[in-house]
């Protein structure tokens, strides 16, 4: 029964989009219209702005971390956690009230991860960072830091791991036209350490 409530508990919070809530509250627009039309920060901040992409950002984070709080209070067995992440990533992609038809859940899996275990989740998002940076691409590097989480993970707590493993693919899932776009060399491509260097000034060959 914990287990069930806290899956429910963090479906509650995950179908808080903040995207859609930013937005359409904010700039009276609906991030499903434009640009890559995902209702997540980075497309909220690539459409409108840096300031918007970090305030839909620091929502996603604020609802993730404030559940898991609710759980750890409410129910206090470690599991519980794992199952208000799967909660939290199913209601973020799959908001019943809209369709459900929503993120991706990067933002959400992270920073559970982060809280559920903080050394491991450095470790995984280190490995997907150098990856970001190698491939130039958005696409896979979250992936493999949440394959590579969940499969440490079973290593520990076999419960848990098959839990994060059912995330992976839900996120996998939500990642499939990306996937196609990537490995058909048709893929955005992104060049962070470029970025990094014009905003700091430095100049870039």
């Amino acid at each position: 029964m914990p287990r069930l409530w806290a899956t429910l508990i963090g479906y509650a919070f995950g179908c808080l989009l903040f995207a859609v809530l930013v937005c359409r509250l904010g700039l009276h627009q609906d991030p499903t219209k434009v640009g890559s039309g995902n209702p997540g920060t980075a497309n909220v901040g690539a459409v409108f702005g840096k300031k918007w992409g970090i305030i839909t950002c620091i929502g996603d984070i604020a609802k993730t971390v404030i559940c898991l709080l609710l759980v750890h209070h409410l129910l206090a067995e470690r599991i519980a956690l794992v199952y208000a992440g799967l909660g939290l990533v199913l209601g973020h992609c799959f908001p019943f009230w809209d369709h459900f038809q929503g993120g991706k859940g990067v933002t959400v899996a992270v920073w559970f991860a982060a809280i559920y275990d903080v050394r491991a989740a450095a470790v995984t998002l280190l490995i997907a960072l150098i990856l970001m940076i190698v491939l130039k691409n958005l696409t896979l590097p979250p992936l493999v830091f949440i394959l590579l989480f969940s499969l440490y993970e079973l290593t520990q707590v076999k419960e848990a791991g098959i839990v994060l493993l059912f995330i992976t693919l839900i996120m996998t899932f939500k990642f499939r036209h990306d996937l196609v776009d990537f490995f058909t060399g048709k893929g955005k491509k992104v060049d962070v350490l470029y970025s990094i260097k014009k905003k700091l000034g430095i100049k870039v060959q």
